[in-house]
């Protein structure tokens, strides 16, 4: 598998600029291009390395078992760190073995950026890492880490690319979050999950889109010191998956440190809601629907369910203006219940805090879908 230098050059979108590679290799048909819009206006932040590219692509070498080639320099420590991330992959991957990178080593270190930035959705787990960090940074001058300086949101992966009327509007919610805390939006946009070596979906989940989220962030190499993935997962369930405490780390270089950041509250997620409930702006902004790949929560998919049903408990189901109204009843959980081992963790976290509530109602519909799914095991 090679990858040519990438091209740089004005984009279709105005005030962008387009960086392109073509991608070959076996399987891969030979018009495949990557590309990727960034910002015309933050193009000095761009590095000549490959580093994004090296995370975009290393899963589908990995997976095809095909050593990749990279037609330019590519970050040390990346260099390094991508066979460790190969070895944790063989391990949840039976059978896959990591390949061999080839790319002219980048020793000369970049010029150091100064900010941080948060990959951020406005879904329950970038919202928290939003908040929660600043408030850690405030209460902790010690670490002497930087507040969030940029929220960064990469068009084509939640949303189509094609759906741009949908992309405007989440924009639009995007800056006004952004706005209202203080921080900067930086908007980048990728054909790169439409691509046929981003390996959806099947194995999207389970290993590319943690890459793939952190390639847009590497691109703008020079930019950012820090870059913060919000966790997925708590340190008591390190599942094997695409974005990972032990993985995303290093997708780090010599000049920009990848953090995964929140594993520390995913065990408890009424704790996590908790929390960004007692902010405004997440509850007018929150947005997890993934069910029509759109700007907005339809309320009655399964992940907008247990979202509200995690703002009734504490009491901020009413205030989540983003969800539309008239859309949560207790006795649709049935309808919407997943047996899926992941969903099920969530689920029993809500009983055991409905418990603590004395909320009898969760306690038995919560439980009666608990005991359906033992005795269809």
């Amino acid at each position: 598998m090679k990858v040519n230098a990438p091209s740089r050059e004005a984009s279709p979108t105005a005030g962008r600029v387009r960086l392109s590679a073509h991608i070959s290799g076996a399987g891969i048909p030979d018009d495949e291009v990557v590309w990727a819009d960034v910002p015309e206006s933050l193009a000095d932040g761009l590095t000549d390395r490959l580093d994004g590219w090296l995370a975009w692509l290393l899963p589908h070498a990995f997976e095809s078992g095909e050593d990749i080639v990279l037609d330019g320099p590519v970050d040390a420590t990346l260099l390094r760190n991508a066979h460790e991330l190969m070895e944790v992959w063989s391990c949840w991957r039976p059978g896959k073995r990591p390949v061999r990178v080839e790319a002219e080593m980048a020793d000369v270190p970049e010029p150091l950026g100064l900010r941080t930035g948060l990959f951020f959705t406005a879904g329950v787990d970038s919202f928290y890492a939003l908040l929660h960090h600043d408030d850690m940074v405030g209460r902790h001058p010690e670490w002497r880490h930087r507040p969030v300086d940029d929220l960064i949101y990469v068009e084509g992966y939640d949303i189509s690319l094609r759906n741009r009327a949908a992309l405007d509007r989440k924009r639009v919610r995007l800056q006004s979050v952004a706005a209202e805390t203080g921080k900067e939006l930086v908007t980048l946009a990728t054909n790169f999950r439409d691509s046929r070596v981003s390996l959806r979906p099947n194995a999207w989940g389970p290993i590319v889109h943690g890459p793939a989220i952190v390639a847009g962030g590497l691109l703008l190499g020079r930019r950012w010191d820090t870059l913060l993935v919000s966790a997925s997962f708590g340190y008591d369930e390190l599942n094997p998956w695409g974005s990972h405490v032990v993985t995303d780390p290093l997708l780090s270089t010599s000049a920009t440190r990848v953090r995964h950041y929140g594993a520390c509250a995913n065990s408890d997620r009424m704790g996590k809601t908790e929390f960004l409930s007692r902010s405004d702006v997440a509850l007018e902004h929150l947005h997890v629907c993934w069910q029509a790949f759109s700007d907005h929560n339809c309320g009655r998919c399964e992940k907008c369910f247990r979202t509200l049903l995690a703002l009734d408990l504490v009491g901020a189901r009413d205030r989540a203006t983003s969800f539309p109204a008239g859309t949560f009843r207790l006795d649709r959980l049935p309808t919407v219940w997943s047996k899926k081992e992941l969903v099920v963790r969530v689920y029993r976290n809500l009983l055991d805090q409905a418990e603590r509530l004395g909320r009898a109602d969760v306690v038995a519909v919560i439980a009666e879908c608990l005991a359906k799914s033992r005795d269809s095991c």
